[in-house]
């Protein structure tokens, strides 16, 4: 499974430089199905605290669907108006989140 090269700027990153976004798609490695199966353990959730950025112009993931995992998992949430690819189109706003997460801040 992968973004075909055409597609993924507008798809996965349509708010990152398309140079960049370029060579996200080059890069981009197809995951095998079978990971799709594994079984992770008992969740970290259920124990600690989490975070969940939600990425309100996400194309491959619905933001509401983002927002019901969120919810599921109890989460604090920072909403970002991004693509998929927040991490490279905001990484200020993602490292905020991180900072914030491994102080236990929920702003």
């Amino acid at each position: 499974m992968y973004i075909n090269q055409a597609a993924f700027p507008d798809a996965f990153a349509p708010d990152v430089n398309q140079t960049e976004a370029g060579v996200m798609a080059v890069v981009q490695k197809p995951i095998h199905q079978s990971i799709l199966g594994e079984k992770s353990g008992p969740p970290a959730l259920k124990q600690l605290p989490t975070w969940f950025q939600i990425s309100k112009n996400d194309l491959i993931i619905p933001p509401e669907a983002e927002r019901q995992f969120a919810k599921r998992m109890n989460a604090i949430t920072v909403s970002i108006s991004s693509s998929h690819a927040s991490l490279v189109s905001h990484p200020d706003q993602i490292t905020q989140l991180i900072l914030n997460a491994t102080k236990g801040s929920t702003k």
